[in-house]
């Protein structure tokens, strides 16, 4: 019988899947389907678009990948912010709606958030859209493969009572996550394989940017496999296997869920995937020899590792696999479904090399965006790099003194899209520069607040911005909302002596030098080698290795402030000029929020620093990033561009919102950095 049939979720992978089921069910001829995509696009992770989901639709409703046009007048398609899900409800009507929240953002708490917030508007609105049945969709989680919270079996009860409360027939069903070679052009990256194949990409990525033909002499360690399995369990299985346990009107309330598939050795699994990326993934019974490359693969399959399960023993293996059964507690309901096959080697293969290369066409160096323009400061000429979208005050990216751009290119490019974003030409070491020193940066910023038409605005200063920016909060308070500092280095003179890093100590000799004797800098120019600067952080820090080289892209942009003879002596009076500004003086009086990023490889700023720094703003927040190193806004730009959103949406909860592996949070019980 011809019905309306709602599927709102937070997985738009999933939601699509089940969209394409419900179109293609041959008793539901002319049914009428709403997809109502509720995720919050983010940096690493956009959220698709109403035509990429709608073709999605169309081609999973074939099965093999062509689009079919023939459902496409019966289905609608509703991109919504969470926030807005409520308000776009209103203007809807359906039989029955489909909550479909498996809980599978990188972010547990994030997550969890997101899922409540849509599970409360559809079950809020089930009267008013005049449904019969409700269908929630969560995760079918075991206590240790982190994804277990229990805010989704808080869920699953608010559902069913809000249910029963207004006359609604309901089904609870539960999933594992799925593998679907469609899930990096729907931006979404579910537990288990495909964070694998998230893990193993980014890596690459990472080290090829820095040294193109490294995999070609050297493998990748892993440990940790042994007796581990994987579930990979098919996005069409698993919506199939849904419909089947919730499709049908006239199913009686109660519980169900996907079988499991059985598991794939882990180690196999790696063993296919190193090998679609070019990659030599070699297991090793512990981690005592691991290398920097290593470690930072490791880190980033933490949590697969966690959604791992034990393999069966021989006989286990052979005996027959048990049916789904209902969850204790919980109302039967449906045939009990024995559990699917897992995925093929061929059809591994297949998907494995469908999702890199997905990757490899949406993952490369992004544009910006941003336009250039000039506005005349003080009688000379200021360049403006802006663009961006987003509400809220713009971001403003102060720059290290003497560079130039490119060290913060893939940084705004991530950050464009969620953010109005203004940069500029940090002025004083151009020959055609007069003296210009920390004071002339801070009118600098003003009249960037002013070109760009700004109350106020979230500062974020790299390197030796970090100093500009709480200076600037001193000098206008009213026009700071927040301060972001990465990689920042508040060398002050008189203070924390003994954390310069070997770098910074060299620097600071030839500056002092030549601010005395700038006629002896032509013989000063080879002295430092900053493209070297970064192999080793704190003093006693292991070697970065590979992660230690700098980025090709990179090899000009260092070299600016050493290029002549005039450009350094500018350059080193500008620093000593910094190194005079105490700021641990003026931080203790900073109200707004800051975020401190630093890397535990950074060589050139000093992170032991940058933590002492932090313990002075009352309101910071700390976050280092292993195996990084001072470039870390270039490398993983992605991850930084994260850390700096959800700060700017959230500056209190960001530790909470951004746990990753390879992020260690320095927070105490009132929120200080430590």
């Amino acid at each position: 019988m011809p019905q309306r049939v709602l599927i709102a979720g937070t997985s738009p992978l999933l939601a699509a899947r089940l969209a394409a089921r419900c179109l293609t069910a041959t008793d539901a001829a002319g049914t009428e389907v709403v997809l109502l995509s509720a995720v919050r696009s983010g940096p690493g992770a956009p959220a698709p678009g109403r035509r990429e989901l709608a073709d999605y639709v169309m081609r999973c409703g074939t099965g093999d990948g062509v689009p079919d046009a023939s459902g496409a007048g019966r289905l609608t398609v509703v991109c919504a912010e969470p926030d807005a899900v409520a308000a776009e409800l209103t203007a809807r009507s359906a039989e029955r709606v489909w909550c479909v929240v498996p809980g599978w953002d990188r972010s547990p708490a994030r997550g969890a958030r997101a899922d409540a917030a849509l599970t409360g508007s559809l079950l809020t609105a089930l009267p008013a859209l005049g449904a019969r049945g409700y269908v929630h969709v969560g995760p079918d989680t075991t206590p240790d493969d982190g994804l277990a919270h229990p805010a989704y079996r808080d869920l699953e009860r608010l559902a069913v009572e809000a249910c029963l409360n207004a006359g609604v027939s309901w089904r609870v069903l539960r999933t594992a996550p799925v593998v679907d070679a469609g899930a990096p052009e729907l931006g979404e990256c579910p537990p288990g394989a495909h964070r694998l194949l998230w893990a193993l990409h980014s890596v690459r990525a990472e080290i090829a940017d820095r040294v193109p033909d490294w995999f070609e002499r050297h493998p990748l360690r892993v440990a940790g496999t042994a007796g581990l399995g994987l579930p990979l369990l098919d996005a069409g299985q698993a919506a199939d296997g849904l419909w089947r346990a919730g499709g049908t009107g006239d199913l009686p309330d109660g519980f169900a869920a996907v079988p499991r598939s059985a598991p794939v050795p882990l180690a196999d699994v790696l063993a296919r995937a190193g090998a679609v990326y070019g990659v030599d993934v070699c297991p090793v019974p512990d981690r005592d020899a691991f290398d920097a490359a290593d470690r930072l693969l490791d880190l980033r399959l933490t949590d697969v590792r966690r959604q791992s399960v034990p393999l069966p023993d021989a006989d286990a293996a052979s005996a027959p696999a048990s049916p789904c059964s209902s969850p204790p507690g919980g109302a039967g309901g449906g045939e009990a479904a024995s559990a699917p096959a897992a995925l093929s080697p061929a059809g591994q293969w297949e998907v494995f090399g469908a999702v890199r290369a997905r990757q490899s066409s949406s993952g490369g160096v992004r544009d910006a965006g941003l336009r250039r323009r000039d506005v005349e400061v003080a009688g000379r000429p200021l360049t403006l790099f802006e663009g961006g979208s987003g509400d809220g005050p713009p971001l403003l990216v102060l720059n290290a003194l003497g560079q130039g751009p490119g060290f913060l290119t893939r940084l705004c490019a991530h950050l464009a899209p969620h953010h109005r974003v203004v940069t500029w030409q940090v002025r004083g070491t151009e020959r055609a520069d007069p003296a210009w020193g920390t004071r002339h940066q801070l009118d600098d910023i003003d009249a960037v607040l002013g070109a760009v038409g700004a109350g106020h605005a979230h500062l974020l200063g790299w390197c030796t911005g970090a100093k500009i920016a709480t200076a600037f909060q001193q000098h206008r308070p009213d026009a700071v909302a927040s301060l972001v500092f990465l990689n920042a280095t508040f060398r002050q003179d008189g203070r924390w002596d003994g954390m310069d890093t070997k770098y910074e100590a060299d620097l600071a000799a030839v500056c002092r030098a030549l601010d005395r004797r700038p006629d002896r800098a032509a013989r000063m120019l080879d002295l430092l080698a900053p493209g070297a600067a970064g192999g080793r952080g704190s003093p006693g820090a292991r070697d970065a290795g590979v992660l230690g080289v700098l980025s090709g892209a990179l090899a000009d942009e260092v070299r600016r402030p050493f290029r002549d003879a005039e450009v350094l002596v500018r350059y080193a009076r500008q620093l000593v000029d910094l190194w005079r500004l105490d700021s641990a003086a003026q931080a203790p009086r900073v109200a707004v929020p800051a975020l401190f990023v630093c890397s535990e490889f950074d060589g050139i700023s000093s992170p032991a620093r940058a933590r002492e720094a932090a313990r002075c703003f009352p309101r910071a927040r700390y976050a280092e990033l292993a195996v990084a190193g001072h470039y870390a806004p270039h490398d993983r730009p992605a991850l930084v561009a994260e850390l700096i959103t959800e700060f700017v949406r959230a500056p209190h909860e960001v530790a909470d919102l951004v746990r990753h592996a390879e992020i260690t949070w320095h927070v105490d019980t009132e929120g200080t950095a430590r």
